[in-house]
């Protein structure tokens, strides 16, 4: 499934992911309630969880991941 990141370093990408979270580039997204339209069809939209990236030194712990 294609789902749509919002916020953080990976905003506005459309990655494949499905579940209750998606990992960019060492960062956590949360699925959420939204879906968007993209290329004609609808996809889910994922929120970045600040806390749990990789550049603000977190990404490691195991509530992270």
């Amino acid at each position: 499934m294609r789902v749509l990141l919002r916020d953080g370093p990976g905003d506005g990408q459309v990655v494949d992911g499905a579940g209750g979270t998606v990992v960019w580039r060492a960062c956590l997204y949360e699925r959420t309630a939204e879906l968007d339209s993209r290329r004609g069809g609808q996809v889910r939209v994922y929120r970045h969880r600040p806390d749990c990236c990789e550049q603000f030194g977190r990404g490691a712990e195991d509530r992270c991941e």
